[in-house]
């Protein structure tokens, strides 16, 4: 009896042996291979569900080139004076308030010969309603077609825009872009078209994904213009530069770290510390088809409410 009982204290203790063998062995492999595997889904979800900011962006962008799209071809069919009494519809034909205004901006002696400049431009003012603004057709005005965006909008390819890094005027309490795009009559460069886009509607997609995501989220141009505002951060800081902020914000130090880096075509991936000891996980990455990159950060160790976050804690 004594034997029997040694011989099943023995198979017992090897079975118990076993089975804890097994689950170190099964937490080791969750933890060296299972664990990062869904901590990189959780990432891809993430990215993802901060792409759908970039895409919002990109839907909006491609229809304000639809509509200076059909402008410029509009355009070229229309005398001088036809121009005038169009082009408020056409700006407006959305009926979309976050389009500020637009304008026809022909070379020098195209729209009438002997006059350097003759443009047309409308823009809302404060009640919304398109209003004719002829600063740049004045003797005190820069020559428009020597600025910047109207170089540009000259080299753009053929039905395509050329988008204005973000500014901001006394027209307008919103920082803006502008499509610029060349119009073609009987073959040859006319000028150019522009439509200008206010750009608060960043803020509101911002802090949606934010909350989506438990985590921070900003768009920013490539020289570190801030173009969405912070919870974190009291104050409008649009327009502002992360230089100024870095010291205040580990999420936008990042941001200028990131920056400086030497290809910014592609998705940056890196990791801070906030003022708590959390470590996040930082992204940037260029959104396609425009001078802007989205950055976003989350902690490290979330993902999206889902199994991939409750097998992630359970290891």
């Amino acid at each position: 009896m004594s034997a029997l009982h040694t011989i099943k204290a023995r198979y017992t203790l090897t079975f118990v042996i076993f089975i804890v063998l097994l689950i170190v062995g099964t937490v080791l492999g969750i933890r060296q291979f299972v664990t990062p595997m869904l901590v990189d889904a959780g990432k891809q979800i993430t990215l993802a569900q901060v792409g759908e900011i970039g895409s919002r962006i990109k839907l909006e962008l491609a229809q304000v080139q639809a509509q200076s799209r059909s402008i410029t071809q509009t355009v070229a069919l229309l005398d001088s004076d036809a121009i005038d009494r169009l082009l408020p519809g056409l700006v407006d034909q959305y009926g979309d308030a976050k389009v500020f205004g637009g304008g026809i901006w022909p070379l020098p002696d195209k729209r009438t010969p002997g006059r350097a400049k003759h443009s047309t431009f409308y823009h809302r003012d404060a009640a919304g309603k398109l209003m004719l603004n002829e600063h740049w057709n004045s003797a005190e005005s820069l020559n428009y077609f020597e600025q910047p965006w109207h170089r540009a909008g000259m080299q753009a390819p053929r039905g395509h825009c050329v988008w204005a890094a973000a500014y901001q005027d006394d027209a307008s309490a919103e920082p803006r872009t502008n499509c610029a795009m060349t119009i073609y009559k009987d073959g040859e460069a006319y000028g150019v078209s522009t439509i200008d886009l206010t750009l608060g509607f960043f803020n509101e997609l911002v802090a949606r994904k934010e909350k989506d995501i438990e985590g921070e989220v900003m768009v920013v141009e490539a020289d570190g213009k801030i173009l969405s505002n912070q919870p974190e951060i009291s104050g409008n800081i649009v327009l502002k530069n992360v230089s100024e902020l870095a010291a205040q914000s580990p999420f936008i130090a990042s941001i200028q770290a990131a920056l400086k880096t030497p290809n910014r075509a592609e998705r940056y991936e890196g990791e801070y510390e906030n003022a708590s000891g959390e470590d996040f996980t930082f992204f940037l990455s260029p959104i396609e088809g425009t001078p802007w990159l989205l950055a976003a950060a989350l902690p490290t160790r979330q993902a999206p409410d889902s199994p991939v976050r409750a097998m992630v804690r359970a290891t």
